[in-house]
């Protein structure tokens, strides 16, 4: 049966949620840390960017419920995802997760780039305790451009590796770190160089099983250990940007894939390439593909991929609020297939929160909003239509995947899952990239829909 599992009270309404699961030591219980404001997520891009109302926070909370601190960034840190992205990552070895986030020094000047920081905050304290020059680039381009920032961390070889990195769409920029925060690598990406450009996601997993952490820069695919590209997909002929990167394996014989869903660029819009970074199948030669995902729901754990074309139509918000179109394919032929559920695939997500190796789902939008489904469209659960997704996938340590929702309007954020969930899993290694990208659900749209749902 899917219920509550844990209810964290925030103390305040929010209108924006992010979190990140906190290790506070061994020994010692684990907190959950909440980025959360009053306003909505400002993002950089000038059509949809909003002034602020309130400031960013950031509040620890032990799983048990004790508010251990909160902190408030202050007028300096715009309260977006692409200004202030936050993770969880113990780079230093000692079992305590330190958290890092881009701040800002000045609360006079959100916009300077010349005051923009990188900080670590020791979680038992609340306290400040590095900070490092932001790098200050790129410069000179739009805003959307400009104030496109990112964190992630991954291993190389079981040795940590922190990652800071700039740009999106045009320049990108990516540093490796290691403990101590000695530059282990730095790479610059030109925006006349030939290949992608960044995705919203960035999937990090050892996906090759040489024991260091590939990142998933968009279509490109970098090692964690030194920066260096393992391949580009679609060099030559894609030099824009992916809304989806989503790695997964097929469980009949364990090839691994990845598929793309692009925002344009040319066609094709959606491509699945095999881990050589040669295209096993494409289709659909127009539209903006804006979501997608992976769900093993057909027999056999047989895993289909869903598309969503979404025009651009009017300015600001109501950008993205054209008729989508859908598509659906078996994720390893490409072959198109019916989609038998009563509501449309981009108002779902899937999750396994029975932990069987197949996916039931959530319903983000429209008349599915708040409820959750087998994948024959049997209801299963109404966790109520206010609740955003804030976190999915191994959430808790426990059986199957979970769901964070957050309920602005109550000031509570809760975890659902299933408390009859198989004790054991078909795929370890899917287990091990769920429980590692819940560090990462706070930097880019990490914590949305898309990661947990590639089919790992």
């Amino acid at each position: 049966m899917i219920r509550s599992l844990h209810t964290f009270e925030i103390g305040e309404e929010f209108a924006q949620m992010r979190s990140v699961p906190v290790a506070m030591g061994p020994g010692k219980e684990d907190a959950v840390l909440f980025i959360h404001s009053r306003h909505p997520n400002i993002d950089p891009w000038s059509e949809a960017f909003t002034y602020a109302r309130d400031t960013l926070k950031l509040s620890l909370i032990s799983m048990s419920g004790e508010l251990l601190w909160r902190r408030d960034l202050d007028w300096g840190v715009v309260p977006g995802i692409w200004y202030s992205p936050v993770i969880s990552f113990d780079l230093d070895g000692d079992g305590i997760d330190e958290i890092w986030y881009v701040g800002s020094t000045n609360p006079k000047l959100p916009l300077s780039i010349d005051y923009r920081v990188l900080e670590r905050i020791d979680p038992a304290t609340g306290e400040v305790t590095g900070q490092w020059p932001w790098p200050k680039y790129p410069r000179g381009e739009s805003m959307s451009h400009t104030y496109r920032y990112s964190l992630a961390a991954g291993y190389a070889h079981g040795q940590p590796v922190l990652i800071t990195a700039q740009g999106t769409y045009q320049d990108m920029y990516l540093q490796g770190h290691n403990p101590g925060m000695g530059k282990r690598w730095e790479i610059h990406i030109p925006a006349s160089a030939p290949g992608a450009r960044a995705s919203h996601v960035f999937p990090v997993l050892d996906m090759n099983d040489d024991g260091i952490d590939e990142l998933f820069w968009g279509e490109r695919i970098l090692s964690v250990e030194d920066g260096h590209e393992l391949f580009c997909c679609d060099r030559d002929g894609f030099h824009a940007h992916s809304d989806i990167v989503a790695p997964f394996i097929d469980p009949v014989d364990g090839k691994k894939y990845i598929y793309t869903c692009r925002e344009g660029g040319g066609a094709p819009r959606v491509v699945t390439y095999d881990f050589s970074g040669e295209i096993v199948w494409s289709a659909v030669e127009a539209g903006h593909i804006h979501k997608g995902w992976v769900a093993n729901i057909g027999e056999d754990r047989r895993r289909i991929a869903m598309a969503m074309s979404l025009a651009l139509g009017a300015h600001g918000s109501q950008s993205h609020s054209s008729t989508p179109i859908l598509y659906y394919f078996d994720a390893v032929s490409g072959k198109p297939v019916d989609f038998d559920l009563p509501f449309l695939g981009c108002h779902l997500m899937p999750i396994d929160f029975t932990g069987d190796g197949y996916h039931e789902f959530f319903g983000t939008g429209g008349d599915a909003l708040g409820r959750c489904y087998d994948r024959c469209g049997t209801e299963l659960a109404d966790l109520g239509r206010n609740g955003r997704v804030v976190r999915s996938g191994k959430v808790l340590a426990l059986p199957g995947q979970q769901l964070m929702l957050a309920y602005g309007d109550e000031k509570l954020v809760r975890i659902w899952g299933d408390d009859a969930a198989a004790t054991a899993s078909p795929d370890p290694v899917c287990d091990r990239y769920h429980t590692f990208m819940q560090h990462l659900m706070g930097s880019g749209y990490n914590h949305i829909n898309s990661v947990q749902s590639c089919g790992m």
